[in-house]
């Protein structure tokens, strides 16, 4: 019973990390040789289902690579309109900065301003001109000690959100051409795809959404989400973790999102609803 319960207490750290935590080294040495020899079985594995996955697909940061064998091919994600329209964007988010918790430092300010009066505006100009116009204002009444950050925000949060129709539509144009020219040589329903994305904006992250409503299933299975992961041998090894990982809880638990979770989960639950 205590070596099995060692077991799944290794593959549930496996689950979670492509490298092992530091953990305190067991008494018992024999323990030890069979976590470092679990381990290194584990690592196996996954290697190999990385080798099996089939086709797969990864989607970001900055382009969209199509693997299948030794076959590679790459797609735009997000063409450079979209990058001129975040980059708009990061105007008022610049503001919010310079105002959190402290009165906004004038050569920051002055600095800001300068770089907004000559960054190159997307269309629709217009409202570019206007989220620059308003943060200039901003700024203006701030060297003068009056800023109404409050009402900025207001005035310039439906432009923004404007601008991020308009980012979403060029994303999801892009999703499209690639995934058009995937079908014509794979069968989607065993692509495997893994979305790079960072933690803040992973919950309702636009390609997530995109590929949960094309194979009709939610993440964790054939999608994964790649969170903080910019190198493509570390995305990899995540799908390989998923996969392992999904046979396992099918194999001992019935439920291949099982050890998607952490293992004492249920256990925690039980054991702290009773109190």
């Amino acid at each position: 019973m205590r070596t099995a319960l060692l077991s799944f207490c290794l593959l549930a750290a496996c689950a979670t990390a492509q490298k092992p935590p530091v953990e305190a080294k067991p008494a018992d040495s024999k323990a030890t040789d069979l976590n470092s020899i679990a381990r290194a079985d584990y690592a196996e594995a996954r290697g190999r289902a990385i080798a099996h996955a089939g086709p797969v697909l990864v989607v970001g940061p900055s382009q969209i690579t199509f693997i299948d064998g030794q076959k590679r091919q790459q797609f735009e994600l997000a063409p450079p309109a979209f990058h001129q329209l975040k980059t708009v964007a990061h105007l008022p988010l610049g503001l919010h900065s310079l105002f959190f918790q402290q009165t906004p430092p004038r050569e920051k300010l002055l600095e800001l301003r300068a770089a907004a009066e000559k960054t190159p505006l997307p269309e629709p100009r217009d409202r570019q001109q206007r989220i620059i116009a308003l943060s200039t204002g901003l700024i203006d009444d701030a060297l003068a000690g009056h800023a109404d950050l409050p009402r900025y925000e207001r005035e310039v949060a439906p432009l923004l959100l404007e601008n991020a129709l308009d980012a979403a539509r060029m994303e999801i144009a892009d999703l499209d051409a690639a995934t058009a020219e995937v079908r014509k040589q794979t069968d989607l329903s065993k692509l495997h795809v893994v979305i790079v994305g960072a933690h803040m904006a992973r919950e309702g992250e636009i390609s997530q959404h995109y590929f949960e409503k094309l194979l009709g299933e939610r993440e964790g299975l054939h999608i994964v989400f790649a969170e903080g992961l910019w190198d493509e041998p570390s995305e990899l090894s995540l799908l390989g973790t998923h996969l392992l990982d999904s046979s396992v809880g099918e194999g001992f638990f019935g439920d291949p999102r099982r050890m998607h979770r952490d293992l004492l989960s249920d256990a925690a639950k039980k054991l702290l609803d009773g109190r």
